[in-house]
């Protein structure tokens, strides 16, 4: 025996950690470390080197190396211990230990070049671009090449290594940014990171009403189409885009509080605010009368009974719908509450209504006319409803009857999730057991507020030529009787707003936010009741007309004609029809009479030329 370490370091050095082994899926891999521990602390104890390489086939050069480095620092400043048993690992420190800027290419030459320039050291650390490759070019790459040059040569090196080998300097560069970013990933890969607080559940137990979440869902249906009216009293099919529906979750209940069903290619941020109002009004049952539907005796939504709840969180992708400028101003002032954005794609991040959505389709929505289950990588498409979606036309109103009856049955529905408690069970034991549940009597009026489109318009007109005053905004000329006669309002600016239901009406306000004056469209936009992206859709076919609205007093009914028309053969024009934006059928009978016929009431004439418009 040769007393290599003294008692306590032997003591030290077989206390220290060993290599893992039960975890290395190589059993070669595994075996050769078991033998190289248990040679390693035969040495410890003394036992001579020829004896030990002998017995356990190893080289008398690799037992050295082993026993050298077993009580030398590692690069973390712990003994290396038991790791010199792992083969191919690196012990030593990998810098050159030579430094200063290296004359000709030789080993650690560009590693010991960056580390002399500070310069091209911080070009490179902030290089993230991609790496060329043979059949690839990067611009980026090109860049930071040209900056490296530039920093040489402003350094006084243009005849030193690297500019001096034949491609100057390009292969180098690429090859150690290249190693730089393997030895970064195999440091990350032995550094575990610290766990981070990414969501609301991690700080604290989700409560009913605590976090909701919001998204929509694609239908899986194939085929659908939509009943277009002829000019003889029939009908002809046209396919349409598709199904969304959107929804909003309650994510400590599972309880769904507000649903809405999107015909189209995709929805917008108006879509995401009726959503979203629809849950601060009281739920009513709808009219099931003549419908082979019913609700029901317990179905029940959460605002079905007093003040509608308000979340204390939403969260929700960043879909550019969601994000959009006036969808976030607009919550941020009547939504209210915390919002949290997370990246779209990655379910798992809002894994309680997307576990909604896999329930309603398996258990409801695949089973519609045209119903299907996707492929996965196991199986091919499977269909799942028999009927072919051709032969049912799509009936927006019947559907969301029966979307609605699906829904207020899911609320009263044991979760297994949830212990086999509903929705319904687990908010009405949270509310008697004392918890607290945000309620606002503003509620109806912020529903209200959120399909508002906040404006601020300026009084136009000219006293000297005769024309009255009035406002112009969204392709429409707004008047009112109490504007007539108001030359001084011309030139000030207004807040106001247009509800979303009927951009007919302007509301001004003063500067205490207060109604000031209601202001009427003029035609050809006063009789029809529409929408402001209406509106923009029907001037761009307006502009589109040679002949533009000559001879047309109602421009929204004239579009809607032509939509008519041409849902027979396009999918955008179908869709119009299908959601209802488009009536189905002309209004027949009288027409309902221009909200701004009056506004010339009580005004007596005026001598001289007039301009109205």
């Amino acid at each position: 025996m040769i007393a290599r370490f003294t008692e306590q370091e032997v003591k030290t050095l077989l206390a220290l950690p060993r290599p893992d082994t039960k975890a290395m899926a190589d059993d070669a891999e595994r075996r050769a470390v078991d033998n190289r521990v248990a040679a390693l602390v035969e040495l410890i104890h003394g036992a001579p080197v020829k004896a030990v390489a002998t017995r356990y086939r190893l080289h008398r050069k690799t037992l050295r190396r082993m026993l050298r480095l077993v009580s030398q620092p590692g690069l973390d400043g712990s003994l290396m211990g038991f790791s010199v048993c792992i083969p191919g690992l690196r012990l030593v420190d990998l810098r050159p230990r030579i430094t200063g800027i290296p004359e000709s290419g030789h080993a650690h030459a560009m590693t010991r070049l960056v580390e002399a320039i500070p310069e091209l050291h911080q070009l490179i650390m902030r290089f993230t671009g991609a790496l060329p490759a043979r059949t690839q070019t990067s611009p980026a790459f090109d860049r930071l090449y040209k900056d490296m040059k530039r920093a040489l040569k402003a350094a006084g090196l243009e005849q030193h290594y690297p500019l001096t080998t034949r491609d100057q300097g390009r292969r180098a560069l690429s090859t150690f940014i290249n190693r730089e970013r393997t030895r970064r990933a195999e440091i990350a890969m032995t550094h575990a990171a610290p766990p981070k607080l990414t969501r609301l559940s991690d700080l604290l137990t989700i409560e009913p009403f605590d976090e909701v979440q919001f998204d929509a869902h694609w239908i899986d249906a194939k085929g659908l189409v939509v009943a277009v009216p002829l000019a003889d009293g029939t009908y002809t099919r046209s396919p349409i885009s598709g199904l969304w529906l959107l929804a909003k979750v309650d994510a400590g209940s599972r309880c769904c509080m507000a649903w809405s069903l999107v015909v189209g290619p995709s929805y917008d941020e108006l879509d995401l605010l009726r959503t979203l109002a629809s849950s601060l009004l009281p739920w009513q049952p709808r009219n099931l009368r003549g419908l082979r539907l019913a609700y029901l005796p317990n179905a029940w939504m959460p605002s079905a009974e007093g003040l509608p709840p308000r979340p204390l969180q939403s969260s929700m992708d960043n879909f550019s719908a969601h994000i959009a400028k006036h969808a976030r101003r607009t919550m941020l002032n009547y939504q209210l509450g915390i919002y949290h954005f997370g990246v779209s794609g990655i379910p798992e991040t809002r894994a309680v209504i997307e576990a909604f959505f896999k329930r309603m389709e398996e258990e409801v929505l695949r089973f519609l006319a045209g119903g299907f289950e996707p492929a996965t990588k196991d199986r091919t498409e499977q269909r799942v409803s028999s009927r072919r979606a051709s032969d049912y036309p799509v009936f927006l109103d019947l559907l969301e009857n029966f979307v609605d009856v699906a829904i207020t049955t899911y609320n009263v529905s044991p979760n297994g999730q949830m212990n086999n408690r509903s929705p319904r069970e687990i908010i009405e034991r949270f509310i008697s057991g004392g918890g607290l549940v945000l309620r606002s009597t503003r509620s109806a009026m912020d529903a209200r507020d959120l399909t508002r489109f906040r404006v601020e318009v300026t009084v136009r007109g000219s006293k000297k030529t005769g024309v009255l005053p009035h406002v112009n905004y969204g392709y429409a000329t707004y008047r009112s009787e109490k504007l007539n006669a108001r030359w001084d309002l011309i030139g000030r600016s207004f807040h106001g707003y247009v509800d979303d239901g009927d951009a007919r009406i302007l509301q001004l306000l003063d500067e205490a936010g207060l109604p000031y004056v209601t202001l009427h469209a003029l035609p050809p936009y006063a009789r029809t009741p529409h929408t402001l992206e209406m509106r923009r859709r029907a001037e761009q076919w307006r502009r589109g007309r040679r002949t533009g609205l000559q001879g047309i007093d109602d421009a929204i009914e004239a579009y809607h004609a032509d939509v008519r028309e041409r849902a027979r053969s396009m999918k955008w024009a179908a869709d119009a029809v299908a959601s209802g934006a488009v009536p189905a059928a002309s209004r027949t009978g009288k027409s309902a009479p221009s909200l701004a016929a009056d506004s010339l009431g009580g005004l007596p004439p005026r001598g001289g030329p007039v301009r109205l418009r």
